[in-house]
């Protein structure tokens, strides 16, 4: 074997002719291949990360829904018992409205809570952006919709009206914006506004409201877990979801774009590969001679075989090292001056940073190595199936 080494070594880094042109573009298309795939990759796990981090930061773990206000103090009692792994819960009646100031209008979600309650306060304090938990606490995107900032007047309009002998007429009432909150995700910005229990449930009244508890967990990575134990303990009734079942479409989505960009990527590395299939053929045209040589002294078509092949996965592994050598030199560059800038409005993050994961260095440098030795085969045969007095004779 060490021969086969030494003589591998020598053939990949002889100079004579086109071949040193020809190992060069071998080489390069190998490492910018494997680093445009890893470094691809980083970025698409990159922004999953940061998307989840997001999520998680101001979205609730765990939700629970469709239960009445006798049942509230059984799912009370049910999350006491996993104390040690929820960090808070809040309960909230959530109701359908309309918020308008000025002739401008738009649809709101109500979230009546007590504003007393020291688990509210602790998450609600860290998205106010302005104003003070009171009266009612509303979005940024609702803010800007209506152009309404705290201590000003907002005017809520219930959905289902007041029966009276000449019809329905709209049931509305004057609220006082106490506080305005930012968490960076539409659905919340502009669509929720928080009203203190006693008050909302005297204005919508007979109105119908859905009960949600949110739960936020220590560790929101078990919420599937978590999920499972308490839908044990209170019963098929409720409805009990996680944030990875709320979120399920938006990262399935991203898995299988990830998942196809590596594929495309990959056909890279098959294009490089094809420079390999051209410089064997070309080196074992040009080592016909020693191949013969060789031969004579005893070397088997196998024993040729092995050489060529070694060659085609010297450039592929060497290619391969240096290309994820890269790809992380690159990722510590982007992370550390924070390269890839995006809109924050859209994108819920300042700038994209890249998360190399060791799974898809594996999977890319293993598809490389896979790629080279299947494109060496072919000229590597050829060039074991030289006969022997056939060159000798043209020498």
């Amino acid at each position: 074997m060490k021969l086969y080494l030494k003589l591998a070594t020598r053939y990949l880094f002889s100079v004579k002719g086109s071949t040193l042109i020809i190992t060069i573009v071998a080489f390069l298309g190998v490492f910018l291949s494997v680093s445009a795939i890893i470094l691809t990759l980083g970025i698409f796990s990159g922004f999953q990360d940061e998307l989840k981090n997001k999520i998680l930061s101001k979205s609730p773990h765990v939700v629970i829904t469709l239960y009445s206000d006798e049942e509230e103090e059984k799912i009370h009692k049910a999350l006491e018992k996993f104390k040690g792994e929820t960090d808070f819960f809040v309960s909230y009646k959530l109701y359908n409205a309309l918020a308008s100031k000025e002739g401008v209008i738009t649809s709101i979600s109500v979230k009546a809570t007590d504003f007393q309650n020291s688990d509210f306060q602790k998450y609600i304090k860290n998205q106010l952006i302005s104003g003070e938990v009171k009266d009612s606490v509303i979005g940024q995107g609702i803010s800007e919709i209506l152009k309404t900032y705290p201590d000003e007047e907002i005017t809520l309009v219930s959905l289902f009206g007041i029966r009276t002998p000449t019809g329905i007429i709209p049931k509305t009432t004057k609220v006082k914006v106490g506080g305005v909150f930012y968490t960076g995700t539409y659905d919340r910005d502009y669509f929720i506004v928080y009203w203190d229990i006693k008050e909302a449930e005297e204005f919508f009244n007979r109105d119908i409201g859905t009960n949600i508890t949110e739960v936020y967990l220590r560790n929101p990575y078990k919420a599937d877990e978590f999920k499972e134990k308490l839908q044990k303990e209170l019963g098929e009734f409720f409805v009990i979801r996680s944030w990875i079942d709320l979120n399920k479409p938006l990262f399935n989505a991203l898995e299988l774009e990830k998942l196809g960009l590596f594929f495309i990527l990959l056909l890279m590395v098959l294009v490089a590969s094809f420079n390999i299939t051209s410089l064997l053929f070309v080196k074992a045209k040009e080592k016909v001679r020693d191949i013969a040589i060789l031969k004579t002294f005893g070397m088997k078509s196998k024993g040729v075989l092995v050489v060529f092949l070694m060659v085609g996965l010297s450039i592929g592994l060497v290619g391969g090292i240096m290309g994820v050598l890269n790809a992380y030199f690159l990722a510590f560059l982007i992370n550390k001056y924070k390269l890839i800038r995006v809109s924050e409005e859209v994108y819920m993050m300042s700038y994209i940073p890249v998360h190399i994961k060791l799974k898809d260095v594996l999977l890319t440098f293993g598809g490389t190595i896979i790629l080279s030795f299947l494109s060496s085969i072919v000229p590597a045969l050829h060039a074991s199936r030289e006969r022997v007095i056939e060159v000798l004779r043209r020498e």
